[in-house]
């Protein structure tokens, strides 16, 4: 009995002891006493037996995955750079593709100079960049363009000044200088006068099919130390290219100068048949591009405003004399003959080889005495059958004339030129013709006004840049002046009345 009993005492002990133990590391008791195994520790035991010891050979298999995967990505890295160089290396080239595209979309000179400038500046990665141009007869350099000058769109400079530019295309050389102000050429008066600081120079000289220098390129300034021989490479390679762009379009703007001048002659023999009505084409052409670029017009709409509006009475040839003469009203049938000339207008511009580009002048310009409302003529259009940029000349050519002398009358007052204005809008005129003429600056259109007329007023129309038409029509029609608009309608009444007939009578 004593050794069974102390058998039950010795294992009765040892199974608290292991409770004891197992309970300090987390084991769990159930409510008889028992303790249990949690299950995330018997889930972790059974994954800790399950897992296969690895081996050397395993190991070396991984380490020889994992080194190949390195040396992908090596790879990668390494064909990413080369692609890199690569696009780097043709970026260049792109910029010359860019300017020859250009040749078939940019006409204009001043245009096709903006473009070539911009490229050669990403091409070469510089501060800035001009394109100097040729000109013969005054023996200059002339850029429209020069990057960076606040105001300055056009620099002159002499071809026997100093400039390096003028160095340039004496000696037909490239000049490259890396540092500026070490350089006996650099003249650093113009940093001081423009607070640009210039460190590298490249100047190339661009030649014509025979070899002339016909202009300069310069850029400034690379972002990354000097200009190289490279960058000499590829700017005289530009320069090849566009010499042949930039005479091509200088052959265009002579063309479009003498179809201009052409057209000019023949409005002005129409307005010329009547000593009182000379300059009426021009200044109806001059206040309807100015209405159009307040408006936005875009620069080829600008082209075709240009034209129509110059030759809008060119019909007016097959008009008799003594009809266009005549002092006073005029008769229903004098006025109805009158009206022919927008038909007749049409026929003969409808015969002149207009290109397509200008190919709707002969019916824009006809159309400049249509009415919103449809009374007008000679076609009867109404709202939007009507040519918007027709709606433009019809505000410019009923303004200069009303504030024009004829053989019967003065000038209109111009409060009352204004209230037809007002008064046409949405049934004669178009009414954001209208607003933007009134937005225009005084002194644009005094300018415009004035033009034609002999006088020897001393009044300065600078003194009306300031106010808006709007402005000045309130001012001259009895409203107070704001600060700085004192004395203006005093000089509008002694300029707008200089040198007329006393005997003339305004129409009401």
């Amino acid at each position: 009995m004593a050794k069974g009993s102390q058998a039950k005492q010795a294992k009765g002990s040892q199974t608290q002891g292991s409770q004891d133990t197992n309970v300090g590391h987390g084991g769990q008791v159930d409510h008889g006493g028992h303790e249990h195994e949690s299950a995330s520790e018997h889930e972790t035991s059974a994954k800790t037996l399950s897992q296969p010891k690895l081996n050397q050979t395993d190991l070396r298999d991984i380490e020889s995955e994992l080194h190949q995967r390195e040396i992908v990505l090596i790879e990668r890295e390494i064909k990413s750079l080369r692609l890199q160089e690569e696009l780097e290396r043709l970026r260049p080239l792109s910029g010359l593709y860019r300017v020859v595209k250009s040749m078939a979309t940019e006409r204009k000179l001043d245009a096709l100079l903006e473009t070539i400038t911009r490229e050669t500046q990403n091409m070469l990665k510089c501060d800035r960049c001009s394109v100097f141009v040729l000109d013969q007869e005054k023996s200059e350099l002339w850029t429209q363009v020069a990057q960076g000058l606040v105001g300055a769109r056009t620099i002159r400079i002499p071809m026997s000044g100093t400039a390096i530019v003028s160095h340039c295309a004496r000696s037909g050389k490239i000049i490259n200088i890396p540092d500026a102000y070490q350089d006996e050429r650099f003249d650093p008066a113009v940093d001081k006068h423009t607070g640009y600081k210039t460190r590298s120079v490249l100047c190339v000289p661009m030649r014509n099919r025979e070899g002339s220098v016909i202009g300069v390129f310069q850029v400034l300034n690379k972002l990354a130390g000097p200009f190289t021989s490279e960058d000499e490479d590829w700017l005289e390679a530009l320069t090849a290219v566009a010499s042949g762009l930039i005479e091509q379009a200088q052959a265009y703007a002579e063309i479009e100068s003498f179809v201009d001048k052409t057209l000019e002659v023949l409005a002005q023999t129409i307005d010329k048949r009547d000593p009182l009505t000379a300059g009426h084409s021009v200044r109806v052409t001059n206040y309807s591009l100015l209405i159009g670029s307040g408006l936005d017009v875009i620069a080829e709409d600008l082209d075709v405003l240009r034209y129509s509006a110059m030759m809008h009475d060119y019909g007016k040839i097959g008009v008799p004399e003594d009809i266009l003469w005549k002092n006073g009203r005029l008769t229903p049938d004098e006025y109805a003959t009158v009206q022919k000339h927008a038909s007749i207008t049409f026929d003969l511009l409808n015969n002149l080889p207009f290109t397509k580009r200008l190919g709707a002048v002969p019916f824009v310009a006809s159309c400049h005495h249509e009415k919103l409302d449809g009374t007008g003529y000679y076609r009867g259009l109404r709202g939007e059958e009507i040519p918007f940029l027709s709606r433009i000349i019809a505000v410019a050519d009923v303004f200069d004339a009303l504030t024009s002398v004829r053989h019967y009358r003065n000038r209109m007052p111009i409060e009352k030129v204004t209230e037809i204005l007002d008064a046409g809008r949405d049934n004669h005129f178009d009414i954001r013709c209208v607003d933007a003429f009134e937005k225009l600056p005084s002194d644009r259109v005094l300018k415009i006004m004035e033009s034609e007329r002999d006088r020897n007023t001393s009044e300065d129309i600078t003194a009306f840049q300031h106010v808006t038409w709007k402005r000045l029509v309130e001012i001259i029609g009895g409203s107070r002046p704001k600060r700085g608009e004192d004395g203006l309608k005093d000089a509008f009444d002694r300029m707008y009345n200089f040198g007329l007939p006393k005997d003339y009578k305004p129409l009401d």
